[in-house]
């Protein structure tokens, strides 16, 4: 399994220097509280474990990094991605019928599949509520064209489990449209640059699936190989199922065991990096003159070093 390079803590310690910074995630912090607090019951419930569970923030982060030094910080928007982002995980353990979310059981699990995919939309729809007491029907369309964009990028997944002949294209489509409108929407919320939070949104998505080959729980806070036991074509499988039978015969549906071995003999995971690093460099090329560009770029680098 591929560790994190030393580089890593200096560019999470990089980001967390930025005045302002801690302030602002605190802000962001008792704003999400209040609203899953403000209706007691199933979905102060669910939405007090799903923040609980904690999370890096990084979707709310790339919102503040994105925004002008010296202006207000962008806490209702940094909220909005966030509880976006809650109630998709919240969601995605639904329909994946998965246990354990950062190392807690799933709401699901918890409270029920129908009272955890009714959180789930109250979240949603809190999200659009925020931002639209703002009185910005620019930052409620950006926030909705993502929202488009994730549920096309389900529906697509939904449509290529169990097929190992989907294209590395598709997949890299797929994780733009799942995980990088929402990265993207996040920058573009803050007043910055799309097109970089897209890129490092689908690099974010690359690493994710490889840990999900080679991970420990303890790391990752996820049982390790849900993807293949799913029969979700991602990145290292789709690599890795080229070159081995075993491995393309369990993700069609076959038999698993030692397919994540073999997966880790063919390659696939480090070529899946190295795909992965592409992303991050495209994404600190597409930066230009942003303000913050030296924090985004270490933002870049850590999403892409990481091992959870």
């Amino acid at each position: 399994m591929w560790r994190p390079a030393e580089g890593t803590i200096s560019a999470l310690e990089t980001i967390r220097a930025v005045e302002g910074h801690a302030e602002y995630l605190e802000a962001v912090e008792e704003r999400l509280d209040a609203i899953v607090a403000a209706h007691p019951g199933t979905v102060a419930a669910v939405g007090g474990d799903a923040l609980a569970a904690g999370g890096k923030r990084l979707r709310p982060t790339l919102t503040f990094l994105s925004s002008p030094p010296g202006s207000d910080p962008p806490v209702v928007e940094g909220v909005a991605i966030e509880l976006v982002h809650m109630a998709t995980l919240i969601h995605d353990d639904i329909v994946d019928g998965a246990h354990v979310r950062r190392g807690r059981a799933a709401a699901w699990t918890a409270h029920g599949s129908e009272a955890a995919k009714a959180a789930g939309d109250h979240l949603f729809a809190a999200a659009f509520a925020a931002l639209a007491a703002g009185g910005s029907r620019e930052r409620v369309a950006t926030l909705a064209d993502a929202s488009l964009a994730l549920a096309r990028g389900e529906a697509m997944q939904r449509l290529q489990r169990h097929d190992p002949s989907t294209t590395v294209d598709t997949y890299l489509e797929r994780c733009a449209l799942k995980t990088g409108s929402l990265f993207s929407a996040a920058c573009l919320l803050g007043g910055g640059s799309g097109e970089f939070g897209r890129l490092v949104g689908v690099a974010f998505q690359i690493v994710d699936d490889v840990l999900d080959c080679s991970g420990e729980t303890v790391e990752t806070g996820k049982i390790p190989g849900t993807d293949l036991r799913d029969g979700t074509p991602t990145l290292p499988l789709l690599l890795a199922a080229r070159e081995d039978e075993a491995v393309r015969d369990a993700l069609a549906g076959g038999p698993l065991e030692g397919a994540l071995v073999r997966v880790a003999a063919t390659g696939a995971l480090e070529r899946s990096r190295e795909i992965a690093l592409d992303y991050a460099a495209r994404a600190r090329a597409s930066l230009g003159g942003s303000p913050r560009r030296e924090e985004l770029e270490a933002l870049a680098d850590a999403v892409v070093e990481r091992n959870r």
